[in-house]
């Protein structure tokens, strides 16, 4: 990596952030794309359906793995979960830190895995990476912001 390459992933604080939208798990070995396309189409066509949204320019995907499996959530960022709908969730993320980059011409997390090396930074593995996509752009992690967690 360049140092010029490092140089576009910045460090910041997000507070405390609340969503509500609905969720695919996979395991890696047998990754089905069709039910993530599925539970992509099925957040699309209910999104009206979501409460308190903060920006409705956009939405954000968060999610998590271990080893075998991985959680992949389709959400709008709302100001409460205090009502949602039948079949999604509701879900909190705490105030923390964060990696973040928006990177078109590179995989973003390999951006962000070599800054935290240099930096001497530890991924947060239990807590939600974020893509944040704005409606109307292809769903690629390339037109993406992208937040990973940090220790």
């Amino acid at each position: 990596m360049t140092e010029k390459q490092l140089e576009q992933v910045e460090i910041v604080t997000l507070e405390e952030k609340h969503y509500v939208g609905v969720a695919v798990t996979n395991a890696f070995r047998r990754v089905n794309p069709k039910s993530i396309q599925e539970v992509n189409d099925l957040f699309l066509s209910r999104i009206k359906e979501i409460p308190n949204v903060i920006n409705s320019g956009s939405y954000v995907c968060s999610h998590f793995a271990n080893d075998f499996l991985f959680t992949y959530i389709y959400s709008m960022e709302v100001s409460r979960i205090d009502e949602v709908p039948e079949g999604m969730i509701g879900f909190s993320v705490p105030s923390q830190r964060y990696a973040k980059v928006r990177s078109a011409e590179q995989d973003p997390y390999a951006l962000i895995k070599a800054t935290l090396e240099v930096m001497s930074l530890i991924n947060n593995t239990r807590s939600l990476a974020l893509e944040v996509f704005r409606f109307g752009e292809e769903q690629h992690v390339r037109n993406a912001d992208v937040f990973v967690p940090i220790l």
